[in-house]
């Protein structure tokens, strides 16, 4: 992130899912022509299968999927999934979809171009669901014929135009074991399934933890086992786990580029775990980041042309050497990391434990915009195809849900089995929006907010203008008396001050008055002089704004004057700027004699060229004695009295 962005953040949707602590034995669509033991050995041997791998895998009770444009993100509570969409910028839901078997989604992906989200759950059941909520298919662990758990799910419409013109959306299914196997569906119901048997991967790690598919740089990184690969097929590192990069060719198969082995722990051990295994490949493609279950994240610069991957900084080297253009305060904000997502290639956004949201910037050891304890259960995730906007999703639970309290308490997003199991039916979470702005957006957006101090402070702590923050006060103020003391007098821009004197209407009489008052007393300076030979652009400007104003306020006074002192905004508004002539026929037409007498007192030389066609408005019906002052004479009257002059001005106001 540049010097001159800062980063906004915007609270999208709320929500309370829920959902079910212990799943029920799973089920199975298909019947087995085995009859009806053999259907209870088949959900038995499901069960079973559940209950010893959720014992052993880690997982989340919260996850975030987001698609590659960020058209759709969908937020796993559990066993439920809540769908939105960018149309009303994710504040309702577009679709809702709840597991009958219960168990807690892992992983998930979408297939954006078809508008398909394939989901997995604890029980290694795969779930293909439509942005609306609705199920296509799912198929579980032994349909697919697989002998290992199942890590995840890559889509392949991201960058395959034969697949994007298919009607049909393809998942490649990867287990634990290094086997790929595809799955093949359309939006309907009647999906088929292909169990193409791919071939395993020879060079894959024994047993994968976690893996990452970016469709821009067409890699393939897997996070897994080092036992039983030799150290010569992987280079002069070494350590207990292994992290190999596979780049993707046309034909869709993988080929392997480089593996590097590193010292890591990524499954469940005694200890508590903090984290859940995952690895992520740079917006560019320049690193890889790699988070095991202790918080610790390791990261490796990579080279594709030269197909070489260095450790570039993991918790040992920091700890060691302090230096590596890390600094020994950044020694600690890459520990006790609960999750993390890249910013842009270079820059890392790490949620801590304890609800700490920062920034690191790998290449010059600087962190900054840290949150401190602002969140409780946090999960990040980024839009892959745009930089510098990420998703913070944030969950937490009541600490005592059967009381009237708003306490809550800071949860641990891992659990393990079922005895470990949170509590997720009173789960709270909400999605938040962080994405960088320039300065100036930045400013706009909290002056839009009416965060006025926020902007404020901004704005000193940026060398920015403080009377936008001003101006919008004003804006917002009831344009009385409160108003143009508070705001508008502190205000340097005259145009403005002109501009909102001449065009802002208050609520009251008082209010009126004050700011064309104000509005005059800003503009005395310009009174028209016969001696002043200044004819400046500028000058007619102020001096054109005078006049308004005391044209409207000789209006305002008419106005109170043929109303009995009644005041109306609306009414007001629409008087202030009618011809005279055009508001005294619509009092003659309306037969208001004593409201038309006022008018012609205060207008005398304004309405004598409409004389005839108002007193012709009169209705017949109306005496005749009633009006007869207003009928001309033989000659003008003696003497008129008019308001307070203004030099020329009035001239050119009656001229009007």
């Amino acid at each position: 992130m540049e010097e001159d962005e800062v980063l906004y953040e915007t609270r999208l949707h709320i929500s309370r899912p829920y959902t079910s602590n212990y799943p029920p034995l799973p089920h199975s669509n298909k019947v087995n022509q085995g009859g009806f033991l053999s259907m209870i050995k088949d959900k038995w041997s499901d069960y079973r299968s559940y209950s010893s791998k959720s014992s052993t895998k880690l997982r989340k009770n919260v996850s975030l999927f987001i698609s590659l444009r960020g058209d759709y993100v969908a937020v796993a509570s559990a066993n439920q999934i809540t769908i939105l969409s960018k149309e009303n910028d994710y504040q309702q839901p577009h679709g809702t979809f709840t597991s009958g078997g219960g168990g807690v989604f892992t992983s998930g992906v979408w297939s954006e171009f078809h508008g398909v989200l394939g989901v997995v759950d604890a029980s290694d059941t795969v779930y293909l669901i439509k942005v609306n909520g609705e199920e296509i298919m799912r198929i579980n662990k032994r349909q697919l014929r697989a002998s290992s758990s199942i890590v995840g799910l890559i889509p392949q419409d991201g960058d395959d135009n034969d697949a994007q013109r298919s009607c049909l959306c393809r998942f490649v299914v990867i287990t634990a074991d290094g086997c790929l196997h595809l799955i093949e569906t359309s939006k309907e119901p009647s999906a088929s399934v292909l169990n193409s048997g791919l071939k395993s991967l020879g060079k894959f790690p024994k047993d994968v933890f976690c893996f990452d598919y970016s469709s821009e740089c067409s890699l393939l990184v897997v996070v897994g086992s080092a036992v039983g690969i030799s150290q010569s097929s992987v280079g002069n590192s070494a350590g207990s786990c292994l992290l190999s990069l596979w780049c993707r060719s046309q034909n869709l198969d993988l080929e392997p580029l480089i593996s590097i082995q590193f010292e890591g722990l990524y499954s469940k051990s005694k200890d508590a775990a903090l984290s859940c295994p995952k690895v992520l490949i740079s917006p560019q493609g320049k690193y890889v980041a790699t988070l095991d279950i202790r918080g610790c994240l390791h990261i490796f610069k990579m080279d594709k042309e030269r197909r070489s991957l260095l450790s570039f900084a993991c918790e040992e080297q920091l700890c060691s050497q302090g230096s590596n253009n890390i600094t020994n305060e950044q020694n600690e904000l890459l520990k006790d990391i609960v999750d993390f997502t890249w910013w842009s290639d270079r820059i890392m956004t790490l949620a801590k434990h304890g609800g700490i949201l920062a920034m690191l910037d790998i290449g010059t050891g600087l962190k900054f915009q840290e949150h401190d304890h602002l969140y409780s259960m946090l999960v990040l995730d980024r839009i892959q195809q745009f930089q510098g906007r990420i998703f913070v999703l944030d969950s937490k639970v009541p600490s005592k849900p059967h009381r009237e309290s708003g306490n809550v308490y800071n949860v641990e997003q891992i659990t393990g089995g079922r005895n470990d199991q949170l509590d997720v039916s009173q789960l709270h979470w909400s999605l938040i929006s962080v994405s960088k702005r320039s300065v100036p957006e930045m400013y706009n957006i909290l002056i839009s907010d009416c965060k006025y101090q926020a902007a404020l402070d901004f704005a000193n702590h940026h060398g920015l203008d403080g009377e936008e923050v001003l101006k919008s006060q004003w804006l917002h103020s009831g344009h009385g008396k409160d108003g143009i003391n508070m705001f508008l007098s502190n205000i340097k821009d005259r145009n403005f001050v002109l501009s909102e004197c001449v065009d802002k209407v208050g609520p009251t009489e008082d209010a009126v008055k004050a700011l064309l008052s104000y509005g005059l007393q800003v503009t005395d300076q310009f009174r028209f002089l016969e001696s002043e030979a200044d004819e400046g652009s500028q000058i007619w400007h102020f001096r054109m704004a005078r006049l308004q104003l005391l044209q409207f306020r000789d209006r305002l006074e008419t106005y109170m004057g043929i109303n009995m002192g009644r005041f109306s905004v609306q009414e007001y508004c629409k008087f202030r700027i009618i011809p005279v002539g055009e508001a005294a026929i619509t009092l003659a037409e309306s037969g208001k004699i004593g409201a038309l007498n006022l008018l012609f007192k205060r207008h005398p030389y304004s309405l004598s060229p409409s004389l005839l066609k108002i007193l012709a408005a009169i209705p017949e019906t109306v005496p005749l004695q009633t009006y007869g002052q207003l009928l001309p004479g033989r000659s003008p009257p003696p003497r008129i009295a008019l308001r307070e002059e203004d030099g020329v001005l009035l001239t050119h106001l009656w001229n009007k």
